[in-house]
């Protein structure tokens, strides 16, 4: 004979079956949900045929996303492709040779041009240009552009700063402009309102946003201009908001 729940256990599954959904909405994670959002972030393979790919390529300005993600289940597909990507990534060496364009000899030597170099050895010591670039040459490679964010971390408990390229969700970015240091983006705030996406797991400049999109901070849509400085790209546009590479918005 099957045993039956009492009366109790039944409460138990309903009051932890309606924690479970109040939580996925208002904001408690799980690994789970947690791993696919990163898989998310640039993952949206699809199965290609020989016909669909010929359409895709015939309407390239209309279909960017569709390519795009028969480039990303080619990589998975295909080993020989995967392995052509990896090579053309690694075929860079990224060496750097520190060139000063306005010093004098007399320069070389002086307490300012020490104090300028260590500060230039200081941070690519810290920051793996390498690594970080060749993950940016292979995304380009399959993508065309990359949209990341140059983050500050600090490793240990000793307090010492590291820099990294924090990869965005690319679905939420949006080419809006260009400029001397490179295009501009915009960014979908809405991302932050799906389940189990925690906005501190982005750069602080992110929680700005949200009070300029969603909070007291809003802004009005005339505030919006594709050729705002730097240090006023403050503009919104229903759920996007303009970011600057003042904040670490990067994109190639």
């Amino acid at each position: 004979m099957e045993e039956s729940l009492t009366k109790s256990q039944v409460q138990d599954i309903v009051d932890f079956a309606a924690g479970l959904a109040y939580g996925e909405q208002y904001g408690v994670w799980s690994p789970f949900m947690s791993n696919s959002l990163l898989q998310n972030l640039n993952n949206d393979a699809r199965v290609a045929t020989s016909e669909s790919v010929r359409k895709a390529l015939a309407t390239y300005r209309e279909s960017a996303d569709t390519i795009q993600s028969y480039m990303e289940y080619m990589r998975v597909f295909d080993m020989l492709f995967a392995k052509t990507v990896k090579s053309y990534a690694n075929a860079l060496a990224f060496d750097l040779q520190l060139v000063c364009v306005n010093a004098k000899d007399s320069d070389y030597g002086s307490d300012a041009y020490l104090t300028d170099k260590r500060r230039i050895d200081d941070f690519l010591l810290k920051f793996d240009y390498r690594g970080e670039f060749r993950k940016v040459v292979e995304q380009l490679l399959t993508h065309e552009v990359y949209y990341t964010w140059f983050r500050k971390t600090k490793w240990g408990n000793r307090g010492n700063m590291k820099f990294a390229l924090q990869m965005l969700p690319q679905d939420r970015c949006l080419l809006t402009g260009m400029s001397d240091v490179g295009p501009l983006f915009d960014f979908d705030m809405n991302y932050f309102l799906q389940a189990g996406v925690d906005i501190d797991a982005y750069d602080p400049a992110f929680k700005r946003y949200y009070q300029r999109v969603f909070g007291a901070e809003a802004r009005p849509i005339e505030s919006y201009r594709p050729t705002n400085p730097f240090n006023d790209r403050i503009g919104t546009y229903a759920m996007w908001t303009q970011t600057s590479p003042n904040d670490g918005a990067w994109v190639n």
